[in-house]
């Protein structure tokens, strides 16, 4: 069941407030618990109001304006789709701030890496095919294909190759690139807009073991460094523990709080403020032990740029410290 992401996703996501209401209930947890095998402890994030391909259509971000000479695809995975809005928004922010237009395809289908993570290969094959057939079409235009994910990026880099039997799937990974690591790029090239507000906090940066994995350095970190007075702290503890979906069931939940322990306290360390991470499932395991919450770096940019004061409000409301000027 919880291969099927978009099965699961589709469905909480057409009444997101009774999913949220249930996925705050301590009797709907229960259930989840005995006969689905979901943790009953373990914090799992809420849904949007709406979808984020939902408002990028009713933006027109489904087609293209060929009006900038950069141009990328954007892949969404699951979580920005379903569970934060707001992080998609923000890419999409930063990215037209600094000169590129973006695209976001709206019959794309989910990474299907939780499917390859569990050895279901012929739905993942299925989703793969749809995914490159689809981006195959803007490689060959010169677009790039960004993604704020790490295992989608991993999923789109390394394991489409090896699923399908296809060229097209060459063309795909030669084009994906982590968001981070695109726009720091773009820094070293001299074309990011480094008209960052002052942000005043501390930042405690973990690596997720799929971002490793890009063998692309740490982009996120030297990206947060390039916004005045923010201090960036990197929590060198391994693994958080979650392993992607291995961390939500319940026969595995202590373990992966046990691996994820060093991380989990290095979160409720007085002098950091918020976490930051690109994993979704990493962020999960961060927010578990504290009430501080785990952000994108992605969005930290966009607050930095001031092109998200909502999310000024949201951390102010949850770390009553951290204030932009």
């Amino acid at each position: 069941l919880l291969s099927r992401l978009d099965l699961l996703y589709w469905m909480a996501g057409l009444v997101p407030g009774i999913t949220n209401r249930l996925l705050c209930n301590r009797i709907s947890r229960w259930l989840l618990d005995r006969f689905v095998g979901i943790a009953q402890g373990r914090k799992l994030p809420l849904f949007s109001r709406r979808n984020f391909i939902s408002w990028a259509v009713r933006q027109k971000l489904h087609r293209s304006r060929g009006q900038r000479e950069r141009r990328v695809v954007f892949f969404v995975d699951a979580f920005v789709n379903w569970n934060d809005l707001e992080l998609g928004q923000s890419l999409v922010r930063v990215l037209e701030h600094n000169g590129v237009e973006v695209v976001v395809p709206e019959n794309q289908a989910v990474s299907g890496m939780s499917l390859i993570s569990d050895g279901v290969l012929a739905r993942a094959r299925y989703l793969a095919s749809r995914n490159v057939e689809l981006l195959a079409e803007y490689a060959r235009a010169g677009y790039d294909i960004i993604t704020t994910e790490p295992s989608a990026a991993l999923a789109l880099r390394r394991e489409y190759v090896h699923l399908l039997d296809d060229p097209d799937a060459l063309l795909v990974a030669g084009k994906v690139h982590d968001a981070c690591d695109y726009l720091w790029k773009m820094h070293q090239e001299g074309k990011l807009n480094l008209n960052f507000n002052t942000l005043d906090a501390s930042v405690g940066y973990h690596l997720p073991c799929h971002q490793r994995a890009l063998e692309r350095g740490i982009p996120g970190v030297s990206l947060l460094r390039l916004i005045k007075n923010l201090r960036v702290v990197t929590i060198e503890q391994g693994c958080s523990g979650m392993a992607g979906t291995f961390g939500l069931k319940r026969r595995n939940y202590i373990r992966s709080l046990r691996i994820g322990m060093g991380l989990i306290h290095a979160m409720r360390r007085p002098e950091i403020m918020v976490g930051s991470t690109e994993c979704t499932t990493c962020r999960i395991q961060m927010e578990q032990g504290t009430s501080k919450p785990t952000i994108h770096p992605i969005k930290i940019l966009a607050l930095a740029y001031g092109l998200m004061p909502e999310l000024n409000n949201l951390l102010e409301r949850k770390s009553g410290d951290l204030h932009l000027s």
